[in-house]
C-alpha cells in the first residue's frame, strides 16, 4: 500500500466514484481513484533536459517541467524509466566523446536528484527495489537509455552505465547508428531507407552483452527487421517502451501487428506512448498547417528543428508550435485507451504496458504532465479493465520483463 495519498486522484473519477451514492440494489461502479491509489504506476518512458535539476529544473519543486516530484506526487504517479537522451549526430570519435560526456551530465543529474530527496524518490536497480521504495511511500527512478550512440564503437559502455543504474536501452533514435537502421533515417546524415539490414554486428554482440548484465532490450524506434532480429536474438524478453499502434497511425514509429505479436510471444510488452502523432491521424487541414511552420523554417520536417535551426530560431519555432498545438488539441487520454485497446485484443492484456515521453513532446488532452496519470485510470475504468488489470498494464507486466532479465544476468 502507497504510503502518501493523490489528491488528484480522487477528483479524476467523477461519476465513477460515488459508491456510496449508489442504489442498494444495483453494483457500484469501480472506484477509478481507488484503484489508482492501490495498483503501482509506472511510466515506461519519460525523457529529461540537459539543465534538469539546475535552476526552474530542480525536480524536487514545481517546475515548468510536465515531470517533477510535486507533480507526481499530485498524480499518483510511483515511478518512471527516465531516459538519458543524447541526439544522433555523425559516427566520428569526436562526437562519439561529445555524445557520452552529455549522457554523463544526464546521469549526474539523476543521480543529484536521488542525493537531494532521499525521501521522496531513490534509485530502482530492479523490480524488487521500486516495489519497496512504493512500500516505504517514495517515488522510484528507473534508468534508462534511448539511442546508445553515445557508446561510441565500445560496448563496454554498457557495464559503466549498468554500474550507476541504467537498466534498459534503445538503440537508436531519429537516424541510423552503430548499432541499428533507424525506422526514421535522416537525410543529413546520408540515411537510405536501411544501412544494416536490421542490427549491426555490433548491435547483435549488445545484445547479448545487456542479456549477461541483466539489461531489458527496447525495440523502440528501430526498423521492423531489427525488431524481429532483437525478439529472435535476446534470451529474455524484450520490450517496446513508447510506441504506437500503426493500424491506428501509419507511421514508421508504430508497430505493425506482426511485431507486436512477435514481441508478446516472447512474452515481451508493448508500451502504448501518450504522444498526439503516434494515437491520432491528422486531418488534411491540420497537415497543411504544419506544412507551412515546416516551409517558414525550411524543414523537410518538423523533427529536424533541434538540428537544423539556429539558436535564435528555436524559440520562435517553439512559440509557432504552441500555437499550431492549441489550434489542433490533438490525442487525448481516450485516443491513447482506443490504442491500448487495440493492443490487448491483439496480443493479450499481459503484454501491454504505458509510458508519455514526456519532455520529449508527449503528453495528451488530459494527462499533459505527470500530475494528470489519475485520468488515465478513470478513462481505463470506464472501459471496463479491472483493477487487477490496470495493475499489469501500469507496471506488472513491466516488472515481469525486468524481473527475466534480472534472472538470466545471475545464470
Amino acid at each position: 500500500m502507497k504510503r502518501f495519498v493523490h489528491p488528484a486522484a480522487l477528483l479524476i473519477a467523477a461519476g465513477l466514484t460515488a459508491c456510496a451514492a449508489a442504489p442498494a440494489n444495483k453494483p457500484s461502479a469501480p472506484d477509478a481513484a481507488a484503484i489508482h491509489q492501490h495498483v503501482i504506476t509506472f511510466d515506461a518512458e519519460m525523457d529529461i533536459p540537459f539543465d534538469f535539476m539546475a535552476g526552474d529544473k530542480d525536480a524536487g519543486r514545481e517546475t515548468p517541467m510536465q515531470i517533477d516530484l510535486p507533480k507526481m506526487d499530485r498524480g499518483g504517479l510511483d515511478g518512471a524509466a527516465f531516459v538519458v537522451f543524447v541526439p544522433q549526430d555523425k559516427r566520428t570519435p569526436d562526437l562519439y566523446a561529445k555524445a557520452r560526456e552529455s549522457a554523463q551530465v544526464k546521469l549526474a543529474a539523476l543521480e543529484k536528484m536521488f542525493a537531494a530527496y532521499p525521501e521522496r524518490i531513490g534509485l530502482a536497480r530492479s523490480a524488487d527495489e521500486a516495489e519497496a521504495l512504493v512500500k516505504a511511500g517514495k517515488h522510484f527512478a528507473m534508468i534508462s537509455v534511448v539511442n546508445a550512440y553515445p557508446c561510441g564503437e565500445d560496448i563496454s559502455c554498457l557495464a559503466d552505465w549498468y554500474a550507476r543504474g541504467l537498466r534498459m536501452v534503445a538503440f537508436t533514435h531519429a537516424g541510423h547508428n552503430q548499432f541499428s537502421d533507424s525506422n526514421r533515417p535522416q537525410e543529413r546524415f546520408g540515411d537510405g531507407e536501411a544501412e544494416h539490414g536490421g542490427l549491426s554486428a555490433l548491435g547483435k554482440q549488445a545484445i547479448a552483452e545487456m542479456n549477461r548484465l541483466g539489461i531489458i532490450v527496447d525495440v523502440s524506434q528501430i526498423t521492423t527487421d531489427a525488431v524481429m532480429q532483437a525478439v529472435s536474438l535476446s534470451k529474455t524478453p524484450v520490450v517496446a517502451s513508447h510506441v504506437g499502434v500503426r493500424t491506428i497511425v501509419d507511421t514508421s514509429r508504430n508497430l505493425t501487428d506482426a511485431e507486436m505479436k512477435a514481441i508478446a510471444g516472447k512474452d515481451g510488452v508493448v508500451g502504448i506512448v501518450a504522444f498526439n502523432s503516434y494515437l491520432k491521424a491528422p486531418s488534411a487541414e491540420q497537415n497543411a498547417d504544419l506544412a507551412s511552420i515546416e516551409k517558414k523554417y525550411g524543414l523537410k520536417t518538423f523533427t529536424e528543428a533541434r538540428s537544423k535551426l539556429m539558436p535564435d530560431q528555436f524559440p520562435k519555432f517553439l512559440t509557432d508550435m504552441d500555437a499550431y498545438r492549441a489550434r489542433w488539441p490533438g490525442a487525448t487520454v481516450a485516443d491513447m485507451v482506443d490504442s491500448i485497446d487495440y493492443a490487448v485484443k491483439l496480443i493479450g492484456i499481459d503484454h501491454v504496458g504505458i509510458s508519455t515521453d514526456m519532455e520529449h513532446s508527449g503528453g495528451v488532452v488530459g494527462y499533459k504532465t505527470a500530475a494528470e496519470a489519475g485520468n488515465l485510470t478513470a478513462e481505463l475504468v470506464k472501459r471496463g479493465y479491472s483493477e487487477a488489470d490496470i495493475g499489469k498494464l501500469w507496471s506488472g507486466n513491466f516488472f515481469r520483463v525486468w524481473r527475466a532479465a534480472e534472472a538470466a544476468a545471475k545464470k
